[in-house]
């Protein structure tokens, strides 16, 4: 008997440690992932599927950058970019986020505007007069 006492009293002291443990490690590892992409020599910038097996890249490598296109059988360096043409093409991504961002805000409260105006042309028909 002493012995399943034992036992349950290591049990309800060790499990919550080690779920404690698993949590704090989770969320240390992910805040170092999120820092990895920041410091990378190379980033792609953009990439567009052309069809099943063959992809094109925009790489940006260090200030300077170039354009790839891949396949399974190959890779191509298609153009090189310059330091211009790469904070241009940055500069571009970041304008569509915002806009892509501002869009959804601006349908969220559309949304919004026409299940009220539903609600409202329900209660009408009902009879409700409030």
């Amino acid at each position: 008997m002493d012995d399943i006492l034992q036992y349950l009293i290591n049990l309800s002291i060790f499990v919550p440690i080690i779920i404690i443990l698993i949590v704090v490690s989770i969320r240390i590892s992910k805040s170092n992932l999120e820092r990895i992409g920041i410091y990378k020599y190379v980033n792609i910038i953009e990439r567009t599927s052309l069809n099943k097996d063959t992809d094109v890249f925009v790489l940006k490598i260090g200030d300077e950058g170039c354009v790839i296109m891949s396949s399974s059988s190959s890779i191509e360096k298609i153009k090189d970019l310059s330091t211009e043409e790469i904070n241009n093409l940055e500069q571009k991504k970041e304008e569509i986020k915002k806009v892509n961002a501002f869009k959804f805000n601006i349908d969220k409260t559309n949304i919004k505007k026409l299940n009220l105006n539903k609600l409202h042309l329900k209660e009408k028909k009902n009879g409700d007069t409030r």
